[in-house]
């Protein structure tokens, strides 16, 4: 979270907003986003476009709700991390 003297983020007022919502309205909105952004992703993947990170976007977006998704994301997070060892691209 933000430190006490400093102004909230977006990102904690969207995550705060997020929270606030009725629990089956919110699982709706991040369903349809969610898989708006794989369609988009999957599209983009014959179509001119960066199709894979848009995919992943989806996947983050559904993370958030659906612990499936969850799983798959944490997957995908650990892989890249791996993949990222292995070049000696880590931070």
């Amino acid at each position: 979270m933000a430190i006490p003297n400093q102004q909230p983020s977006w990102k904690d007022k969207a995550y705060e907003l997020h929270k606030r919502q009725h629990p089956v309205l919110r699982k709706v909105v991040v369903a349809v986003i969610g898989f708006v952004l794989i369609a988009i992703g999957t599209a983009l993947l014959v179509l001119p476009g960066p199709g894979i990170l848009v995919i992943l976007a989806g996947i983050a977006v559904l993370s958030l709700e659906f612990p499936w998704a969850r799983a798959l994301f944490d997957r995908i997070k650990a892989a890249g991390d791996a993949l990222l060892r292995r070049l000696r691209i880590r931070r």
